[in-house]
């Protein structure tokens, strides 16, 4: 096989389509099916079916595709440390959603010292793989939900502790005087109210379960996005967790007081042992250290 038959078996993995592929990689889709079936025809086995969907991949393309994958990340990395300047070239960060504006802001501090790194930030469902360079850094959970990715306990990765960061409920006035005139919500009263919460609640660890373990039923609206989920708590539609020390994201709230102390979870940055020394992955790790040690400050100047 040649690295353009591996490449077709991606392309087809990830869009599901003959036609999609043959768009990506400047074919057409019968040009598509008929490298397909030459290859299987070499290979003497059938590799891709076609069905009312699409297409579904045999298990053994599934796994030529990951390798391509897996080779398509390594060459990426590759290029990125490929800098003359020991400071010069790209850093890619994974995270969740809701840090995407505080990674742009570690992004603008370090570029006015080093404007020759570039950032690449990738808010996914699914945390990039670090043990393969499909990212430089990556924010990771690490307790109490145990938020982290297989990849994420390889033995070529290390982690640098950030802190602990805090939860609390917030809700627009409109709803608190509506629902919640006292401002302060006991244990027992959760099930009462409506909650704002991430789409994957109930269905696999996060942060909301703690609005389960209370008794909260009623979830009017469900997203991953954070953004649309503080927009709509200021248009009332209920109470939502937000982190204590996100000021930007929490204006038009009020914070709620609470019976029992809002969830928290401890966060620390990844990286593969091989970028320890890298100036630019290092000039990065620092610009994110000092805007999580002044979000923490805001965090407890807030819970005093």
């Amino acid at each position: 096989m040649s690295w353009d038959d591996y490449r077709l078996l991606l392309e087809l993995r990830r869009q599901g389509s003959f036609l999609a592929a043959g768009a990506r990689l400047g074919l057409s889709a019968s040009t598509v099916m008929r490298r397909i079936g030459k290859l299987e025809e070499g290979l003497g086995r059938t590799l891709v079916h076609r069905t009312a969907r699409g297409v579904r991949l045999e298990p053994e393309a599934e796994e030529l595709a990951r390798m391509a994958e897996q080779f398509e990340h390594a060459l990426a990395a590759r290029v990125r440390d490929a800098a003359e300047s020991p400071f010069a070239g790209s850093v890619r960060v994974s995270v969740s959603d809701g840090f995407a504006p505080y990674i742009a802001e570690a992004t603008t501090r370090v570029r006015r010292v080093h404007p020759e790194i570039h950032v690449e930030i990738v808010t996914e469902q699914r945390y990039a793989d670090l043990s393969t360079r499909e990212a430089d850094l990556g924010l990771r959970a690490i307790s109490p939900v145990g938020a982290r990715t297989r990849s994420d306990a390889s033995p070529v990765l290390i982690e640098k502790p950030l802190g602990d960061i805090v939860s609390g409920l917030f809700a627009s006035r409109d709803y608190l005087d509506r629902h919640l005139p006292s401002r302060s919500l006991a244990d027992a009263d959760f099930s009462a109210h409506d909650f704002i919460v991430d789409e994957y609640v109930g269905r696999r660890p996060c942060t909301t379960d703690w609005l389960l373990q209370r008794g909260a039923h009623r979830f009017p609206l469900r997203t991953n996005s954070v953004a649309a989920r503080m927009h709509a708590a200021r248009g009332g539609m209920g109470l939502v967790i937000g982190a204590i020390g996100a000021v930007d994201e929490q204006r038009g709230l009020e914070r709620v007081r609470l019976e029992t102390p809002g969830p928290s979870l401890t966060f620390c940055l990844v990286m593969h042992e091989e970028l320890r020394k890298v100036p630019r992955v290092r000039a990065m790790v620092s610009a994110i250290t000092e805007m999580f040690d002044a979000y923490l400050e805001r965090q407890r100047r807030a819970g005093d």
